[in-house]
C-alpha cells in the first residue's frame, strides 16, 4: 500500500507539472498580501515601454495596485500602505517609493526626482540595490526600469511604503 500511494503521489506530481498546475498551487500557498505586491510587479513588467493612465509616475504605482486588487489607504494619492523602514526592513518588491526633491549622487551624475515622484519596486533589495518601475522619469512618460542604491541617497525625502 505504501509503495502504490507513493507512485500515485508521484503521478499527481508529474501531471500538475505538465499541466501548469504545479505553479497555481504553489501561487495558493503565498500568503495573499505577498502575491498582491508581486501582482504589482508583474504588472509594471507587462506595460515596460508603455504609457500607463496619464503617464504621470503615480498612475503607474495606482494602476498596478489596482491591477493586484488593493487600494490606497485612505485618500491620500502619495500615501500606499504602511511605512517601511529601510534601517530595519529590506526593500521588498511591489513595495512603493514616494521621493520628495530626494538627490542620488551616482558615479558620473547626481539625479534630483523633482517635487513628488512615485516608483514600484521591482526586484528585491541586495546589498543596498533594486530595480524600479518608474514612468514620467525626465519627460519619459512611458513605464521604463532603473537599477537604483539607497546608499547614493544624498538629500531630500523618501518614504518606503509597504501596500498590504
Amino acid at each position: 500500500m505504501g509503495r502504490e500511494n507513493g507512485m500515485r503521489i508521484w503521478s499527481l506530481a508529474v501531471f500538475l507539472a505538465i499541466t501548469g498546475c504545479a505553479s497555481t498551487a504553489k501561487q495558493a500557498m503565498v500568503p495573499t498580501a505577498e502575491w498582491s505586491r508581486t501582482g504589482m510587479v508583474a504588472f509594471c513588467r507587462m506595460n515596460h515601454g508603455k504609457k500607463v493612465g496619464d503617464g504621470q509616475c503615480w498612475a503607474l504605482a495606482n494602476e498596478a495596485m489596482k491591477a493586484a486588487g488593493k487600494s490606497r489607504p485612505g485618500r491620500d494619492m502619495r500615501v500606499w500602505g504602511r511605512v517601511v523602514n529601510p534601517a530595519n526592513e529590506q526593500i521588498r518588491p511591489g513595495d512603493v517609493l514616494e521621493f520628495e526633491n530626494a538627490r542620488f549622487r551616482e558615479s558620473r551624475m547626481t539625479i534630483i526626482t523633482g517635487s513628488h515622484h512615485t516608483a514600484v519596486v521591482m526586484t528585491p533589495e541586495r546589498n543596498g540595490k533594486f530595480t524600479v518601475a518608474e514612468q514620467n522619469f525626465w519627460g519619459n512618460k512611458r513605464v521604463s526600469f532603473r537599477e537604483m542604491s539607497l546608499r547614493t541617497w544624498v538629500a531630500g525625502k523618501m518614504t518606503i511604503f509597504r501596500p498590504g
